[in-house]
């Protein structure tokens, strides 16, 4: 069944290529799922604007319907077909949402949150501590709880890159660091720690704790 894709953007058949911008804008953003519209209408919006909102495409509907858009009438199944290829910049072309802005808020959240590692001392993952550390230009106090695990992330929400979204989280993740070389103070500590581990049953160490 052949779509009225004018119909749709509520648009006229001598519709400037602005006025198809202006009405797909204000339909795409009613229909907006983020903004608890209907998400099939939103899919009929987009697909009416992927074919009146190209020149090309919009002559071929103008002479053959949706029917002869390569499928791209019945819920857009087409865009791959008969060279009417899946363009994302006619989304973004048009100011607002779409599937743009979906895209654009995927890839904002995964490069919102930023990853990063500190090492401690097995003194301080076992008994905790406070430490500094610089990132970027911001200084963060973190406290590593008693008892840290190789591994263990650390979240803190609002610590991470800058979106227009706001600023996601930030997530450190310790890593515990042997000491290579001791003094001969503390080889002795040490050796009362696995003195004492052995005289407990802890065969794996402090690791194990």
């Amino acid at each position: 069944m052949s779509k009225d894709y004018y119909e749709i953007l509520g648009v006229g058949k001598n519709a400037s290529a602005d006025e198809i911008k202006k009405a797909y804008r204000k339909k795409a953003h009613q229909h907006h799922p983020d903004k608890g519209g209907d998400s099939d209408k939103f899919k009929e919006v987009n697909e009416a604007y992927q074919v009146l909102g190209d020149p090309q495409k919009r002559s071929q509907y103008d002479q053959f319907g949706s029917a002869g858009m390569g499928g791209m009438g019945n819920g857009g199944a087409g865009f791959g077909g008969q060279g009417f290829g899946f363009d994302p910049s006619n989304f973004q072309s048009a100011g607002f949402g779409g599937l743009g802005d979906i895209f654009e808020d995927l890839f904002s959240q995964a490069f919102s949150t930023v990853q990063a590692e500190v090492q401690i001392s097995p003194a301080q993952a076992v008994i905790g501590d406070e430490i500094e550390v610089k990132l970027g230009n911001e200084k963060l106090t973190i406290k590593i709880p008693a008892g840290a695990q190789d591994g263990m992330t650390l979240r803190f929400p609002g610590k991470g890159n800058a979106t227009r979204r706001g600023r996601g989280d930030l997530h450190i993740i310790i890593r515990i660091k042997a000491p290579s070389r001791l003094s001969h103070e503390e080889k002795e500590l040490y050796q009362q720690l696995l003195d004492l581990e052995k005289g407990k049953g802890h065969k794996k160490g402090w690791f194990g704790l």
